[in-house]
């Protein structure tokens, strides 16, 4: 099927039981479309698991886990909304995920001009999911990543802004291992010996950047550790701590 219309709907009890499982590994529909991930499981969960929105759909990784999402949105409003409710529900770490006739592309390649106009999103970098709203991405050289094939992923060095993240990972070039799909708002740094690096979301309290440490432990990188930036440099966390007004 080609997605030509927003498919998605809040629910009071769930829309799949034993009788009628999630579905796990069916094709994708063609054409372009939001989705919002709101979990990554090494094993199937119990299918009456999302009893708060559906449709509801499952994807095998080749790492082993099974990633959740649901709907499928025509509208990045429409999608931000819903990732915004999702989050309310409990899914701390629902993000969005842009797909084009199957293939994940970077969300900022389906907005409409006014789209990015409206949330300050450049042709070459994804939109910001992020609390702190002050941390925003500027500039729009992507020269060192330019793989189609590579993780989508935010230009750490041309952001600006205070942060704690999360570092899930280093690689001799722009990576396309989809474990790192896992985890939320997924950001990219080229260091000096020519290797990259990538962390995982922006915070600017010690409590939501130990939830996203957590998370990634659980998941796939039991090394992954805090680490703090500042307008695209590295910091220690003391210093942002400091930066930021924490004890």
């Amino acid at each position: 099927e080609i997605i030509q219309s927003t498919l998605y709907q809040k629910q009071t009890t769930s829309a799949y039981s034993d009788s009628n499982p999630i579905p796990i590994g069916l094709p994708l529909p063609e054409g372009s479309f939001y989705t919002i991930q709101v979990g990554a499981f090494r094993v199937p969960v119990a299918n009456n698991t999302f009893n708060q929105f559906a449709p509801v759909y499952a994807e095998r990784q080749t790492n082993g886990f099974i990633r959740y999402s649901t709907g499928f949105f025509t509208s990045y409003s429409e999608a931000i909304q819903a990732r915004n409710d999702i989050r309310q529900m409990g899914y701390a770490d629902a993000f969005i995920v842009a797909y084009r006739n199957r293939e994940r592309v970077r969300y900022s390649e389906l907005m409409t001009a006014a789209e990015k106009a409206s949330t300050n999103v450049s042709t070459t970098t994804q939109p910001t999911n992020t609390a702190a709203s002050s941390i925003t991405a500027i500039g729009d050289d992507v020269s060192y990543y330019s793989d189609p094939l590579a993780v989508p992923a935010n230009l750490i060095e041309k952001t600006e802004g205070v942060f704690f993240t999360v570092q899930v990972g280093v690689y001799g070039k722009p990576s396309r291992n989809t474990i790192l799909n896992t985890y939320s708002d997924l950001h990219v740094e080229k260091l000096q010996n020519g290797q990259i690096r990538y962390t995982s979301g922006k915070f600017q309290t010690i409590a939501e950047v130990i939830k996203q440490r957590d998370f990634c432990r659980a998941n796939g990188i039991p090394d992954a550790f805090i680490t703090a930036y500042k307008n695209g440099k590295r910091i220690t966390v003391p210093e942002a701590k400091k930066e930021l007004g924490i004890q």
